[in-house]
């Protein structure tokens, strides 16, 4: 169990890293020599700033998707932005940024007690979300044709990030804050991560686990539409 740990906790976030950033360094350069063929548009395509402005409004809002699909955009617009608002909470699980929530007049009792309702919260809403997805995939045939196992797989494993999330949340074995950004403090200096305290919690060394498989395939699969469409969409407008 030891040796897991070590490759888990001590080896495994480096290379997850080394691997998304080189894949992420390759796929940039592939959708950078993507052809851009001169196409003849009507009305006239619109200028460069107002293509960045509708490609983000896209990237934010989903709006091609709302447009089309306004049951499937509640259930993937709030997916994605519930997993941001999570994203941007574990902020404050490796590193601490408690201080600046002090300075913005909160106290300490305050920080746990938004940590806890609005991460729960969070969690809960982004399962069901995920489980939603899914169950589309299954159920509706249009989406079923085109589903592959890929897409099945990554939904899986984002599923079971967030349970085991949850699990550390609202379970037994619940997450030590501080041992946990002594871990992540140890990842950031090289300073031995692989024997920290924290990786004997069973659930979290599985969520850790899980989570760093998400960041490998991430350049190499779907999940990476959120970059492929600053590219993509803005060589449909430009033309």
């Amino acid at each position: 169990m030891d040796v897991l740990r070590f490759i888990v906790g001590g080896v495994l976030p480096y290379l997850a890293v080394a691997v998304f950033v080189g894949g992420m360094i390759h796929r940039i350069m592939v959708w950078r020599r993507l052809p851009s063929p001169p196409i003849t548009l009507f009305p006239a395509p619109p200028d460069g700033r107002s293509n960045t402005i509708n490609t983000f409004k896209e990237a934010l809002f989903f709006r091609g998707l709302f447009r089309s699909d306004r049951a499937l955009w509640v259930s993937a617009w709030g997916f994605h932005v519930v997993l941001a608002l999570i994203a941007m909470g574990h902020l404050r699980v490796v590193a601490d940024v408690d201080g600046l929530f002090m300075r913005m007049g909160l106290s300490e009792s305050g920080i746990e007690a938004m940590s806890a309702g609005v991460g729960g919260a969070a969690g809960i809403l982004v399962l069901i979300a995920a489980v939603a997805l899914l169950a589309r995939r299954f159920l509706i045939r249009r989406v079923k044709e085109v589903t592959e196992v890929p897409d099945i797989l990554a939904l899986l494993l984002i599923g079971s990030i967030l349970v085991t999330g949850n699990m550390m949340r609202f379970g037994a074995e619940h997450f030590d804050l501080a041992l946990t950004r002594e871990y992540f403090a140890s990842l950031a200096t090289f300073g031995g991560a692989g024997g920290a305290e924290v990786l004997g919690n069973n659930v979290f060394l599985t969520h850790l686990a899980l989570g760093l498989v998400l960041v490998m395939i991430i350049p190499f699969s779907k999940i990476l539409h959120f970059g492929g469409i600053f590219f993509t969409h803005q060589l449909i407008r430009k033309n």
